[in-house]
């Protein structure tokens, strides 16, 4: 690797925290969040399992699964592969499972296992691909890949999707693999895969005497109806809505694009929110906050960091990914019910996001690493695990009734999927932190009503456009 793609690598490391934080993609927040003890606890090595998931459990529902088949042959020999993700140690638990029952399976691969925390994770395995030793399967950031790619990092998997006649590639939402694409080739295969919903509280619109929101709502709809729903003051104040969107990853998808206004051009080398679209808009969200107060305010954000308004049941209405839906049905504070997200005059559009596993261009057990990413992400792979944003459809059904999530949401979050979810719009490029970290104070200032949007939305590009420059993928 030479010195520019190091260079290059970096700039993506460092981007990493401003997504994890921002309010724009709390996927990450939710999946690297709560346990800090991030590895595998001490497990029996012959019953790997504890309290949330049990060994017994675990083995009867691997008996239950039919695993899938690929050509790509075993290896005749033992080999040794390396699985680095990032993931919770409950997770964690799981995986080991996983790994115990797939070497049942597959007795002739060994499985190493490296855990990281997510904010870790680039920087450690930036630092090995200097030096030219990376693990056979590696968890990838969709805004990490394209970087990967363009600095012949990871390896295609066209070869053996191939030679895999079951793979499925249908069942995998496209929208959601064109953070792994480029010229034609796949090089991730999706881990999750979810689009953002409006979620509203049942028990404040029922208070309130007031129609839940559906399909057919705008986002005046939504606005004139938070303005409704906003009550009280102080520790006991229901908002509207929450949070105020701010310059983040996928604001361009949820909240401009309805109105034809994007934070950058679509192929991320101009800064166009300034825009009188994106102004327009913004300006909107500013008086919904600094007039209507239906919104937190800058020090209501602030009071409230460790008491997320929607989760603690004083927020009417919340975007969010699908991922929120686990936490959602295990919560016994309030009633919550899911539709589309609001549509604008020029339509209706929801972020497909979600990570992948990548096979490094350096794994010396490219067919074995294949045989456990297949294995690991096909449908029963996903149904094993668990996960309440399968990449595959196939598995949303069966994880939600395991999970307690309504099949009606359920199937909603396919609909979007297959309907209008897209990545057009979620931003990638690793200049991602630096624009972040730019446009927040800014944007911090008209919050306060320091400055009117246009005032702050101008001062934005003004400042962010030399970045798009400095910082462009290879």
């Amino acid at each position: 690797m030479n010195r520019r793609q190091i260079l290059a690598l970096a700039v993506a490391a460092a981007a990493v925290p401003a997504l994890s934080a921002c309010a724009g993609d709390t996927r990450q927040q939710k999946q690297a969040a709560a346990p800090v003890k991030s590895g595998v606890p001490t497990l029996d090595p012959n019953r790997p399992g504890n309290e949330t998931w049990p060994f017994e459990q675990a083995e009867a529902l691997n008996r239950s699964l039919t695993w899938p088949k690929t050509n790509v042959p075993d290896p005749s020999s033992k080999v040794v592969i390396t699985i680095a993700n990032t993931s919770d140690v409950i997770a964690e638990v799981r995986n080991a499972q996983f790994d115990f029952f797939f070497k049942q399976r597959h007795p002739n691969i060994e499985i190493r296992r490296e855990t990281s925390t997510f904010d870790s994770f680039l920087t450690k395995y930036m630092a090995q691909a200097a030096g030219g030793s990376l693990p056979d399967v590696m968890y990838n950031h969709y805004s990490w890949t394209q970087n990967f790619i363009a600095n012949g990092i990871v390896h295609p998997l066209d070869e053996f999707i191939a030679r895999t006649p079951d793979f499925g590639m249908a069942d995998l939402p496209e929208a959601g693999l064109a953070y792994f694409r480029r010229d034609g080739k796949l090089y991730g295969l999706p881990t999750d895969m979810a689009p953002k919903l409006l979620y509203f509280n049942k028990d404040i619109f029922d208070k309130a005497g007031l129609k839940y929101p559906d399909e057919t709502w705008t986002f005046e709809k939504m606005i004139e109806t938070a303005k409704k729903l906003k009550s009280g003051s102080g520790a006991t104040k229901i908002f509207g809505f929450s949070p105020s969107p701010k310059p983040a990853p996928d604001l361009s998808t949820v909240f401009l694009m309805p109105y034809g206004g994007r934070f950058l051009s679509p192929d991320e080398t101009q800064v166009v929110i300034n825009s009188p679209e994106a102004v327009k808009t913004m300006s909107m969200w500013l008086d919904l906050l600094v007039k209507d107060g239906v919104t937190p305010s800058l020090a209501e954000e602030l009071l409230l960091e460790k008491v997320d308004p929607w989760k603690s049941g004083h927020a009417a209405m919340h975007i969010n990914g699908a991922w929120i839906m686990t936490e959602l049905s295990k919560q016994k504070a309030f009633k919550w019910g899911a539709t589309h997200v609001p549509k604008g005059p020029q339509g209706r559009f929801s972020p497909a996001v979600g990570s992948a596993l990548v096979m490094p261009a350096s794994s010396q057990n490219k067919e074995a690493a294949w045989i456990y990413m297949y294995e690991y992400l096909s449908t029963s792979g996903y149904q094993f695990r668990r996960i309440s944003a399968p990449a595959r459809q196939s598995a949303w059904l069966p994880n939600a009734e395991a999970l307690g999530i309504p099949k009606e949401t359920a199937e909603l979050v396919k609909e979007i999927l297959a309907d209008y979810a897209t990545s057009d719009g979620v931003m990638r490029m690793p200049a991602t932190k630096k624009i972040v970290d730019t446009a927040k104070p800014i944007w911090e200032r008209a919050m306060i009503g320091k400055v009117d949007a246009e005032t702050a939305l101008k001062e934005i590009a003004d400042k962010v456009a030399p970045l798009l420059a400095e910082n462009k993928i290879a």
